[in-house]
């Protein structure tokens, strides 16, 4: 029998984990204080001394596991006010995290040679835009992770979302830097400069 691609396993697993995590969030009842954060009204969230709630011990699995899709949803951020429906958010989080493993799985696929390796012709504008959207999202992210990690935790629901934050965020800016030294586009800027 032959082996399943991971670019089908893995949005399978992260679809069915997206789930029950989510169920597990209607169920569960004890809420998670992270210190470093204080609320001011109900809608604003600033720095401050006393803690706040980040939601539930499922919550911050599915943000531990699926924060690059929450960063790639940040641009639909405006549509929040129209949509108040949690279902609906928690929705296109779910299927951004699909897609983001798909991604993962793809990636892996491609490394085990069960794809071709095919270059997408895009032209060198966008992958340039792609490559900046990558740094400043990621670069940030992990930066925001290692702070806040050096400056202690107390408790290990806190420690997860730092180390995700540093994780996630290094492996964003990792993955824009080793795609822009090793991609086609390279050879297409140099072209297009007359450099060959």
């Amino acid at each position: 029998m032959k082996r399943l691609p991971l670019r089908v396993a893995l949005p399978i697993l992260a679809a069915v984990s997206f789930v029950l995590l989510s169920l597990a969030t209607a169920r569960q009842t004890h809420i998670v204080d992270l210190e470093g954060w204080e609320h001011f009204s109900s809608t604003e969230v600033h720095f401050g001394p006393e803690p706040v709630d980040i939601g539930t011990p499922a919550d911050v699995l599915l943000l531990a596991l699926d924060l690059p899709a929450l960063i790639a949803l940040i641009p639909l951020l405006p549509l929040t006010y129209w949509v108040e429906s949690e279902t609906v958010l928690r929705t296109a989080w779910g299927l951004a995290a699909v897609g983001q493993w798909f991604l993962i799985g793809r990636c892996f696929d491609a490394r085990r040679r069960l794809l071709p390796a095919v270059e997408p012709s895009r032209p060198v504008l966008l992958n340039k835009l792609l490559f900046g959207i990558t740094m400043v999202a990621g670069a940030p992210v992990a930066v925001v992770g290692v702070f806040r990690a050096a400056s202690g935790h107390h408790s290990v629901w806190g420690f997860v979302i730092d180390a995700s934050f540093a994780v996630w965020g290094s492996i964003l800016v990792a993955g824009a830097l080793r795609w822009r030294s090793s991609s086609s586009w390279v050879r297409e800027d140099s072209n297009s400069l007359r450099l060959s």
